[in-house]
């Protein structure tokens, strides 16, 4: 096997596992930008470290190493704690639980928030997209929007727990049926 047909194996490989990779990053990060950085910053390692795989060796144990350094190196490069996050149990779910992050799959209570979000008057989503989708802070949203920043802050607030309620509720509905 040539190194580049080598190459070509293992991306389609780990492309082939990367809904899964998706749930474990994301579930040590809870971060959407830093799991999507992370997941090509993976593929660049396989890409740069196929030559020196065995292709004798199982290649999941291998994927998850380079995924939990990128990982530690994303929780260093951010000057936060580690220790927090459980590497043996989201490994332990990667392997056992096979498709269960894919996008194409929403649990119920993904599926509840999207139509929760549906429901929310236009002000509150612009104030949801701005924070979380922009990755904006509650001061820059409060000046793009011509607010204070406690108001932000209190919109914020107020629509957590009122998604937290809808979701409970659509899941609940679920459940009975």
């Amino acid at each position: 096997m040539t190194e580049q047909e080598k190459i070509e194996y293992l991306l389609k490989a780990y492309y082939a596992e990367q809904d899964r990779f998706r749930g474990y990053v994301f579930s040590a990060t809870k971060d959407y930008h830093a799991t999507e950085d992370i997941l090509q910053s993976i593929a660049i390692v396989v890409a740069q470290k196929a030559a020196v795989f065995d292709m004798n060796r199982d290649l999941m144990p291998w994927l998850m190493g380079i995924a939990r350094n990128k990982i530690k190196h994303w929780f260093y490069h951010h000057g936060k704690q580690v220790r927090n996050v459980q590497f043996e149990v989201l490994e332990n779910c990667l392997v056992h639980h096979s498709g269960a992050f894919g996008q194409d799959e929403l649990s119920p209570r993904q599926e509840a928030l999207m139509k929760c979000l549906k429901r929310l008057p236009s002000k509150q989503k612009k104030v949801l997209e701005l924070r979380y989708v922009g990755r904006k802070d509650c001061s820059s949203v409060a000046e793009e929007l011509g607010r204070s920043v406690q108001s932000i802050y209190s919109t914020l607030k107020r629509v957590k727990r009122e998604l937290r309620k809808c979701i409970e509720r659509r899941t609940a509905e679920l459940e009975i049926v």
